[in-house]
């Protein structure tokens, strides 16, 4: 049984370049990733400096737009977390998650996508830029956004055997 969705203390967003930091620090712990080995990025040169670089893009789009911001978005967390039943590896968990979100971003977005193998669920942290560091553009999430992004997910979750549960409205 797959589920993804944004952690509700925080809505799924991050509105600090502290608060980035903290996340990022915590997603990519070595002892919940087996030491770094299951955290990959996209449009990410260093996952080690992956803060630096998602605050650079910010800092960047805002010059060039000449549109400096307060109280702005600067990322978007997600939880992919999957059942022990379903019997996969951590390999499989972070390749379904790098799949959901390649296909619900395409290739322009900055995100990282870190596996946490210290609990019997295995689940994804996913870390996503609020600016794309191609078009300098804010990402803009709507309920149906999210709604799409579960169908991603329940599409290659089942192509990778797990259960499929149906969900009730949110």
């Amino acid at each position: 049984m797959t589920v993804i969705y944004m952690p509700k203390q925080s809505n799924g967003t991050v509105h600090s370049s502290k608060d980035l930091n903290q996340l990022i620090d915590y997603v990519m712990n070595p002892e919940k990733t087996n030491n770094f080995e299951y955290v990959s990025g996209q449009n990410i040169l260093d996952i080690h400096s992956t803060c630096d670089e998602m605050l650079a893009t910010r800092t960047m789009a805002n010059t060039l737009k000449n549109k400096p911001r307060k109280n702005e978005i600067y990322g978007y967390h997600f939880v992919q977390s999957f059942s022990p039943d379903d019997h996969l590896t951590p390999e499989q968990v972070h390749e379904i998650g790098c799949k959901t979100m390649k296909e619900y971003l395409g290739n322009s977005a900055e995100f990282i996508i870190a596996t946490h193998t210290d609990k019997p669920h295995l689940h994804n942290h996913i870390v996503l830029n609020a600016t794309n560091p191609l078009t300098l553009n804010k990402f803009q999430q709507s309920k149906n956004d999210l709604e799409r992004l579960k169908e991603i997910s329940d599409k290659i979750s089942k192509e990778y055997g797990c259960k499929i549960i149906d969900r009730p409205n949110d």
